[in-house]
C-alpha cells in the first residue's frame, strides 16, 4: 500500500493544539489572579469572624463564672471565695497588686481610684483584674473592670468605701452596694493589630437592687486571730451576736448568738451554747455546749461557761425585728451571748496561743522570747465572783410601720467586759496586776462599747452614734520612771458629743507610749506589743454604705511568737476589742 493510501484522521479526532493549550492556560491564570484577592479576603474574613466569635464566647464564659460565685460571704464565716474576693479585693487608694488563683489561671488585680473613662474601661473608681494569656486560648487575654453601683445604676462614689472596704479583713468586707457593673475587655492580635471585644453587664447578690430595708446588728467583744506553723488560721471569738434583717418581696430576720467560737482552717469549729434562727423559714434552734471547754493544756484555745439570752425574732407584722421584744424598753432590748464570770476553770475565761500545727515558741535566750514567757500568750482571768456575764456581745434590729413618720429602720450592737484581756500573762518580770488578775505585759478592758444606726430618708444618710469606755494597762519603765511599774490609760467616747476619744488626764493616768516604755532586757515594749495611739472612731457612709467601727474599737498586735513561722510576721497575734458593725438602710 502506498503512502497516499494511509487512512486520514477525521476532524473530531484531532487533540488540542499547543496554541490552544497555551491560550486556555493563560485565560485560567488571568481568572485565578483576579479571584485570588477575593479568596484571600474571604479567608481573612473567616478568621476575623472566628476570632470575634471566640472572644465573645470567652467573655460570656467569664461572666458565667462570675455569676456562679456567691456575691459576698462574710469573712468571719470562714475562708470562702466569693465574687468580690476575686474581682473587687479591696479599695485601697495605694493600689496594691493582688493575685488570686481562680482555677483557670492566675488573676492579677488592683484598685483604680481616679481616672476618666478610656479604652473601653469605665471612669474610676473601679477594680481592674487582668488575666494574661487565657488557658486553652492563649492568643486571648482579658481585663475585667468591676464597679460598685447604687440602686439607680450610677457608680458609688469612692468617698463611701475607699480605704475602708477590704474583702480580706473581717469587719471591713461588707460591700458598699448590692450590685456591681462588670466590663469585660477580651483582646487578641490580628494582622499585627490589637483587637478588642467589649461586653458589659450587672451582677447582684440576689437581693433587690433597691432594698426596702437592710438592717444589721452584729457584735464581737473579743476577737483573737493568728496563724499556725501549718499556715492554718486560728481564731477565737467571745461575745458574738449576729443579728440581721431584710425586707423586699417579704420580710426576713436572722440571728446567730453564742458566748464563744473557736475556728481553725480545715477543722470543725467549736462553739459554746448557740441559739440561732432564720425567719420565716427556721425558728430558734439550740446547739453547742454551755460548759467550759478547751483542748489539753488549754492549747490552742479554751473558754469558760457560755450562755445566751433573749434570742428571738419576729416577722409576723411584715417587718424584721429581733429580739421579739426589741421595742419593749429604752434603750432597746437585745439578744446576747456571753461567757459567764467565775466559770473558766484552769483556762480562765479565755485562753489562746498559736502553737497548733507544730508551732515552736520563741526561745528564752531570745530577748523577745524571754519577755513573752510561756504560753498561753493571751488570757482572760476570772476576776469577779458570781455567775453574771463577764464577756458579752449584744445586738438588735427593728423597723417601724410605713404609716409612721418618719419611717425608720434601726440596728445596733454592744459589747461589755467585766474582766480584762492580758497579753503574755506569763511574762517573768512584771508584778501582779489586781485588775487584770495576773501578771503580763499589756492588758485591756472594754468596759462598754456600742454603736446604734438609724436609717435616713432616700438619698440622705442616716445617723450613727458610737460610744465606749476603754481601759489600757501596760508594764515597763517609762522615760520619767525610776523603775518599771504598771501604767494605765482610759478613753471615753461618744460620737454625738465628741469627734475624738477623750483621754483620762491627771494623777494616776499615763500616755500610752510603748516605744518609750522599756523592759528589763533593755528593749522597748513596742518590740513585743503595738497598738494605735488612740482608739478608733465611728465611720459613716451613705445609703448602702458601711457604718460603724470598720476595724473594731481597739487592736493590739504582738511580735511573731513562733520560730518556725512560714513567712515573717505570720505568727503575730491580733487582739481586737469591740468588733462592732452597724448598718441600717431604709429606702421606703
Amino acid at each position: 500500500m502506498s503512502g497516499c493510501d494511509a487512512p486520514k484522521l477525521r476532524r473530531d479526532e484531532d487533540g488540542f493544539t499547543l496554541i490552544e493549550v497555551v491560550v486556555a492556560f493563560a485565560l485560567l491564570v488571568v481568572v485565578m489572579t483576579s479571584a485570588l484577592p477575593v479568596f484571600i479576603r474571604m479567608l481573612q474574613a473567616t478568621a476575623v469572624t472566628k476570632a470575634h466569635t471566640q472572644a465573645k464566647n470567652l467573655a460570656q464564659e467569664r461572666l458565667d463564672q462570675m455569676r456562679d460565685l456567691r456575691f459576698h460571704v462574710d469573712r468571719q464565716n470562714g475562708p470562702f471565695l466569693d465574687l468580690l474576693d476575686i474581682y473587687f479585693t479591696n479599695a485601697t487608694s495605694a493600689s496594691p497588686v493582688t493575685t488570686v488563683n481562680a482555677g483557670s489561671g492566675t488573676l492579677t488585680g488592683s484598685y483604680i481610684a481616679t481616672g476618666a473613662a478610656s479604652g473601653g474601661e469605665p471612669a474610676a473608681p473601679f477594680y481592674r483584674v487582668t488575666t494574661g494569656p487565657i488557658p486553652g486560648a492563649t492568643s486571648f487575654s482579658q481585663i475585667i473592670d468591676t464597679q460598685f453601683l447604687g440602686p439607680d445604676g450610677s457608680a458609688v462614689p469612692a468617698a463611701r468605701f475607699q480605704d475602708v472596704y477590704d474583702s480580706q479583713i473581717v469587719g471591713r468586707d461588707q460591700s458598699p452596694s448590692l450590685m456591681v457593673g462588670v466590663t469585660v475587655l477580651t483582646t487578641w492580635t490580628s494582622g499585627g493589630k490589637v483587637k478588642t471585644f467589649r461586653t458589659y453587664t450587672r451582677v447582684t447578690d440576689g437581693r433587690p437592687q433597691a432594698p426596702v430595708i437592710q438592717s444589721q446588728g452584729r457584735a464581737v467583744a473579743v476577737d483573737i486571730t493568728s496563724n499556725g506553723a501549718d499556715t492554718s488560721t486560728l481564731e477565737l471569738q467571745a461575745g458574738l451576736a449576729k443579728i440581721d434583717g431584710a425586707q423586699s418581696s417579704g420580710s426576713s430576720v436572722s440571728g446567730y448568738v453564742t458566748g464563744a467560737l473557736a475556728t481553725r482552717t480545715g477543722v470543725t469549729p467549736v462553739t459554746g451554747k448557740v441559739e440561732q434562727f432564720s425567719l420565716p423559714s427556721q425558728g430558734v434552734t439550740t446547739s453547742g455546749s454551755g460548759v467550759e471547754q478547751s483542748l489539753p493544756s488549754c492549747s490552742w484555745w479554751g473558754f469558760g461557761k457560755t450562755d445566751t439570752n433573749n434570742v428571738t425574732g419576729d416577722v409576723s407584722a411584715g417587718l424584721p425585728k429581733a429580739p421579739t421584744n426589741v421595742n419593749g424598753a429604752t434603750p432597746f432590748n437585745t439578744a446576747s451571748g456571753f461567757i459567764a464570770a467565775n466559770s473558766g476553770g484552769g483556762c480562765g475565761l479565755l485562753s489562746y496561743d498559736n502553737t497548733a500545727g507544730g508551732g515552736i515558741p520563741r526561745l528564752a535566750i531570745d530577748p523577745v522570747g524571754f519577755s513573752m514567757g510561756a504560753k498561753p500568750y493571751v488570757r482572760v482571768n476570772d476576776t469577779t465572783g458570781g455567775s453574771a456575764p463577764a464577756i458579752t456581745g449584744r445586738g438588735y434590729v427593728t423597723s417601724n410601720p410605713l404609716p409612721t413618720s418618719p419611717q425608720q429602720t434601726k440596728a445596733g450592737a454592744a459589747v461589755a467586759m467585766a474582766a480584762g484581756v492580758t497579753l503574755f500573762p506569763n511574762n517573768p518580770e512584771s508584778s501582779f496586776n489586781n485588775t487584770l488578775g495576773s501578771k503580763g505585759l499589756v492588758g485591756a478592758i472594754l468596759d462598754q462599747g456600742s454603736v446604734d444606726c438609724v436609717s435616713g430618708t432616700s438619698g440622705v444618710d442616716g445617723t450613727i452614734v458610737g460610744k465606749y469606755t476603754l481601759h489600757l494597762f501596760w508594764w515597763g519603765k517609762g522615760l520619767a520612771d525610776a523603775s518599771a511599774r504598771w501604767h494605765q490609760a482610759m478613753w471615753t467616747y461618744d460620737s454625738s458629743l465628741n469627734a475624738a476619744p477623750v483621754p483620762a488626764v491627771g494623777a494616776g493616768w499615763d500616755t500610752w507610749d510603748p516605744a518609750n516604755t522599756f523592759l528589763s532586757t533593755g528593749q522597748p515594749l513596742s518590740n513585743l506589743v503595738q497598738g494605735p495611739a488612740v482608739p478608733n472612731v465611728v465611720k459613716s457612709g451613705a445609703n448602702n454604705g458601711l457604718r460603724g467601727f470598720p476595724t473594731g474599737i481597739f487592736t493590739l498586735t504582738t511580735a511573731p511568737t513562733l520560730v518556725n513561722e512560714t513567712s515573717p510576721g505570720f505568727s503575730a497575734i491580733n487582739v481586737q476589742l469591740g468588733q462592732l458593725s452597724c448598718v441600717a438602710d431604709d429606702q421606703r
